[in-house]
Formats: C-alpha cells, sequence, structure tokens
C-alpha cells in the first residue's frame, strides 16, 4: 500500500474513541456511481447491505434508484422489513423451515417479497414447507449458480439446473430465476484478472440460462453479485440484476485491487494513542473494532490497516489484540491521547462490529447513526 497517498487525517474532536466514522460526501457518491453504472447498463440494483447493515444508507440507496435488496441472514432481513423494505433477495442458503419462518412471518405482516436461493431439493423442500407453514408471504425462488468460488451453487457444467426448477415448480414456489456470486474475484489480485471473472461468470450464467430455457423455463432472469467484479468490468450483456455490497464504503482491499482510490474510501475507525514505548505506538482500537480480517477471499493482507495521524504522517497497523492495536515504532510517533485515522482491510467486518457510526458531512457536522442489523447472525 502506497503511504505517500492523500489520506485523510482525523479530524479534531473530544469524543470517545475508537468509534467508526463514515464520510457522508465518499458515500453518496459511491452510492450514485454504481446506481448510475446500473442505469446505463439497464439493469436492476439491489445492493447488499450486509456491508453497511444501516437503515440509514439502504433508505439513500432505495432513493438513488435501487430496487430492493440483499440480506445475508433471516434475522438480518427482519429488521429491514421493520425498516420499510418490502423487496429482498435472502442471499443465504435455506436448508430448515425454522430458520425463515420469523422472517416470513414479518413479511406477510408488511406484504413485503422475499426471494430465497437454493442449490439442492433440500432447499426446495425446506421453503416449501416454510410456505405451507406461512402461506401470506410472498416468496419467490431463485437458482444458486456457483461460478468459480466453489462455496454455494449448482454446478453449472452439469445439467442440474433444469431438475432443481422443475422441482421448485413441483412444489408450486415461484421460479425467480439464477443468482451467482463471483466473491473468488477478490482473489484474482488485480483489475484485469476480475474483469476476466466477470467474463467467465457472464458466460457461465448464460449456459444455464439457456439450458433452462430448452427446458422450458422461458422466464429466467439473471443476478450477479460483488464489488470487484462490478468495479472492473462492464456489465455483462444479458444480466438483469446487480448486487453488490462493498462499493458503498469501500476499503484497503479496494486499493489494492486497483478498483479505488484511497479519497474514495468513505469509512474509517477514529482510534487514540494510548501508550508508546521503544517498540510499538499503541491505540484503542484492536480485534473488536477493527476485526482481524485481513481481507476476503484470499487477498491477505500483510497488517490490520494504514493508519494516518494528524500530521499526515502513515503508519501500518502490524497487529491486533483484543483492545490494542500495534504500530511498529518509527523514528516519531505521535503523542499518547493523540488521534488517528485508520482505514482498515475489510469495511463489512468492521461495521459487523458496532453499534453506530459516526456520519460526517462535509461542512464538519457529524451524527450518530445506529448500525441495525449488527449482531443479526440467524
Amino acid at each position: 500500500m502506497d503511504m505517500n497517498q492523500r489520506w485523510q487525517r482525523p479530524l479534531p474532536d473530544d469524543r470517545l474513541t475508537p468509534y467508526i466514522e463514515i464520510d457522508a460526501e465518499r458515500l453518496e457518491k459511491n452510492l450514485q456511481a454504481m446506481q448510475e453504472k446500473a442505469s446505463r447498463a439497464g439493469v436492476t440494483l439491489r445492493p447488499h447491505i450486509k456491508t453497511h447493515k444501516s437503515l440509514y444508507i439502504a433508505r439513500r440507496q432505495r432513493a438513488l434508484g435501487a430496487c430492493g435488496i440483499t440480506v445475508s441472514k433471516p434475522s438480518e432481513g427482519e429488521v429491514f422489513i421493520r425498516g420499510g423494505e418490502r423487496d429482498i433477495l435472502l442471499a443465504y442458503p435455506v436448508i430448515r423451515a425454522e430458520s425463515i419462518a420469523a422472517l416470513l412471518k414479518r413479511a406477510a405482516e408488511h406484504q413485503a417479497k422475499v426471494t430465497l436461493i437454493v442449490d439442492t431439493p433440500h432447499g426446495v423442500a425446506a421453503i416449501a414447507e416454510a410456505q405451507r407453514q406461512q402461506p401470506d408471504a410472498d416468496i419467490a425462488v431463485a437458482i444458486k449458480v456457483d461460478v468459480g468460488l466453489h462455496r454455494i451453487g449448482i454446478d453449472p457444467h452439469r445439467d442440474d439446473a433444469a431438475a432443481l426448477a422443475q422441482a421448485i415448480q413441483a412444489a408450486q414456489l415461484r421460479f425467480a430465476g439464477l443468482v451467482s456470486h463471483a466473491g473468488h474475484a477478490y482473489g484474482a489480485g488485480n483489475r484485469d484478472a476480475i474483469a476476466a471473472i466477470a467474463q467467465e461468470e457472464a458466460r457461465l450464467m448464460q449456459h444455464v440460462q439457456n439450458q433452462l430455457r430448452e427446458a422450458g423455463f422461458a422466464d429466467c432472469s439473471v443476478s450477479v453479485g460483488a464489488t470487484p467484479t462490478a468495479l472492473a468490468a462492464p456489465v455483462a450483456i444479458g444480466t438483469d440484476e446487480i448486487r453488490p455490497g462493498n462499493y458503498a464504503l469501500l476499503d484497503l482491499t479496494a486499493c489494492r485491487l486497483g478498483l479505488s482510490r484511497v479519497e474514495e474510501l468513505a469509512l474509517s475507525v477514529i482510534a487514540r494513542v494510548v501508550a508508546v514505548n521503544r517498540h510499538f505506538i499503541i491505540i484503542d482500537a484492536g480485534s473488536k473494532m477493527l476485526s482481524s480480517d485481513k481481507g476476503p477471499h484470499g487477498t491477505n493482507a500483510s497488517g490490520f490497516g494504514v493508519a494516518v495521524d494528524e500530521n499526515g504522517v502513515c503508519y501500518e497497523v502490524g497487529k491486533l489484540s483484543e483492545e490494542h492495536g500495534f504500530i511498529p515504532w518509527q523514528d516519531s510517533a505521535p503523542s499518547v491521547g493523540a488521534l488517528l485515522r485508520i482505514y482498515p482491510n475489510h469495511s463489512c467486518a468492521v461495521m459487523a462490529q458496532s453499534d453506530s457510526y459516526v456520519l460526517r458531512h462535509a461542512d464538519g457536522r457529524a451524527e450518530t447513526q445506529p448500525i441495525d442489523a449488527r449482531g443479526r447472525f440467524l
């Protein structure tokens, strides 16, 4: 990471530290840029809110034109339905009817549509049972395709899609098309390699789509989702929907992959120096604030973030304990009590650690916003 770039210094503040700060202007620019890309390509944008878990940010995304949201877990979806969202994709496999019972009850109460994903007949049976238990819920079911991450999804090189779509139909569930997540793009290393993954994802999705059309499923939409592919490549022809999440805040991983500039990073952590010795500068942000994430899916950074002091001097956070960050001592060091702005490796992991964040406006105003779906892991 180039320490000579124009990193933003911490602003004078007497708040207790550590805390998350989100730059409102950078956030808005990031949201607008992705919405404009989707609109130019003629596709819908369904952002993944696991990145920010914030009703405030989700409402900004919807106000700019997003068609709905993507969530990771059922309890996360409940929070956003209560907060006003009415079109949700749960991008996590359902294997037990009980896991989505509360979500479907909430959806029925608020007339919200929920799209679920499957990659096995087992999942179809679980969703069908949940629908029987909550017949008023508006449910659709999409097939997840494994385009290279090898985590969840049908093998696109086999002919499983048609049989699974027929199982969905036989269970009297509404078929919602295909979804994919090219998360392995994070491990690709550079923008060109990520663009190649996006092209391969499009090819595989079109192949499965053609299989389904030949089997009689003419209405088969394609939804793809990952910030690296969304930033590195044009939206592929034949795509109907994109579902990036990290683009809203960005982080050092995006910078290392050549997908973002430092001045686009909307999220940082404000911390204070609590001790200085001949070995380390110690700060009050440890793994419980910065997370111990070195980047998703194989990016594997050397440290845990870039820290910027009030003079614009940059340091790498070298290691963490639960409540402390360790910055290797240099020839000069900030004094005890000094503020540091830390840019983390992975913004999604940082947002999941706290109950709130400070939204900092261009005129210096700051307001505290809740991280509404924090701690929703079921």
